[in-house]
């Protein structure tokens, strides 16, 4: 009788401690959406023509922190023909928004580790062939959310997706899409794709997912640039020797500040200023780092992005962002 008491009682601390890591876990989320919500109103009347792409980058991640949160990534700004991955590299490179852009702020907030992602295009171009991308991909987002319940296959909304984006005569990029979000990883094992045909996973409750939709005007397909200015920590890699004291540094510098999470050079030249460059080279000719190549479609091509986080419920859906 004492023994069955124990074990009882053993249990029922194990379920007190599970529910309250599922507590600080909605409750760091709800938090962390409430920041970038506010931050992606904050920066919509500042992206405008003339407008310099690191002061706006810069900006987004300084009201991020000041909002009381961290970035969970670079904040991303592609215009027209980029897609993904392009945050100013450590010398500016002069970037500004022109008349005629198309433009997409991507941008994560975690609080220890719990992120979320969210991304909206704005389109400074008149063309006549422009003027529903940016409404396609809002239109399937909507769409894709009121489909997320538990034990739905992913490529199901993939299905439902695809037919909207090209419903509005653009093309849904195939190797972009939503994505599960994990704690400390932005890019969880559970994909969302664009594509009906791609293969899916099943949502369960708890799962966290950033709804991520792209509309291209190409062919629906990135390549990889010449550019890295976003890097992260390779967890599968051994210990392998370094022969420059920088990139030790750095390395060390990023498993304390960053850990899993995408970092930006610049954010590393800040700390360091001397040789960082170098650094980063041998740490991903090493394999301790992975560089995020700035994705692009092919050029006078344009892409729009729109993305919100949710967290499946046990009847639907929560928005956090």
């Amino acid at each position: 009788m004492t023994e069955d008491k124990k074990t009882l009682s053993k249990e029922e601390l194990e379920k007190e401690k599970e529910e309250k890591e599922k507590q600080i876990k909605i409750d760091s989320l709800r938090k962390a959406g409430g920041i970038a919500s506010e931050v992606k109103k904050f920066m919509k009347p500042r992206l405008k023509v003339e407008a310099k792409v690191l002061d706006l980058i810069n900006t987004a991640e300084q009201k991020i922190i000041e909002l009381g949160g961290e970035p969970a990534f670079p904040v991303n700004l592609s215009i027209n023909n980029v897609a993904a991955h392009y945050t100013s590299p450590i010398r500016d490179d002069g970037l500004t928004i022109k008349e005629g852009d198309i433009v997409k702020l991507d941008m994560g907030v975690h609080i220890e580790g719990y992120i979320v992602d969210t991304a909206y295009t704005i389109s400074f171009n008149d063309d006549v062939l422009l003027e529903n991308i940016i409404q396609s991909t809002e239109v399937a987002v909507e769409a894709a959310k009121m489909m997320v319940k538990p034990d739905i296959n992913t490529r199901e909304i993939g299905k439902k997706i695809e037919s909207i984006v090209k419903g509005f005569k653009y093309n849904p990029i195939r190797q972009l899409g939503g994505h599960q979000i994990e704690r400390w990883i932005v890019h969880g094992k559970k994909a969302l794709p664009e594509l009906g045909n791609q293969s899916g996973d099943v949502m369960e409750e708890g799962d966290v997912f950033g709804i991520e939709i792209f509309a291209s005007t190409g062919e629906g397909s990135v390549h990889m640039t010449n550019n890295s200015f976003i890097y992260e920590l390779n967890t599968y890699s051994g210990r392998v020797p370094l022969r420059r004291k920088i990139s030790k540094q750095i390395l060390g510098f990023v498993n304390k500040n960053y850990k899993t999470l995408p970092f930006a050079e610049r954010w590393v030249a800040k700390e360091f200023r001397m040789g960082v460059a170098f650094g980063l080279q041998e740490l991903v000719k090493q394999n301790k780092l992975q560089a995020h190549y700035v994705l692009a479609e092919n050029k006078g091509e344009y892409v729009a992005q729109t993305e919100e986080t949710i967290i499946v419920t046990e009847d639907g859906f929560e928005q956090l962002t």
